[in-house]
């Protein structure tokens, strides 16, 4: 899967971004121009927590590195 592996892991990576920036308006002052997905600001509650677009973004960021490393050649 070599080269397509990579590209999948950096479109996930990417997308994990997305979804950092689109939440950052709730931590940082000044952001509101990025927020894209209407009706981002309600939380997602994930086995009792309570997750931002934020966080799942860092989340999908890290699996998106997690494939690129494991397909890089």
């Amino acid at each position: 899967m070599g080269k397509a592996g990579v590209a999948v892991g950096v479109l996930t990576f990417i997308f994990g971004l997305a979804l950092v920036l689109d939440d950052l308006h709730d931590f940082v002052p000044g952001t509101e121009f990025l927020q894209w997905i209407p009706g981002a600001s309600d939380p997602f509650i994930i086995g009792g927590f309570q997750l931002h677009h934020l966080y799942l973004g860092i989340i999908v960021m890290v699996i998106g590195l997690a494939i690129a490393m494991k397909y890089d050649e």
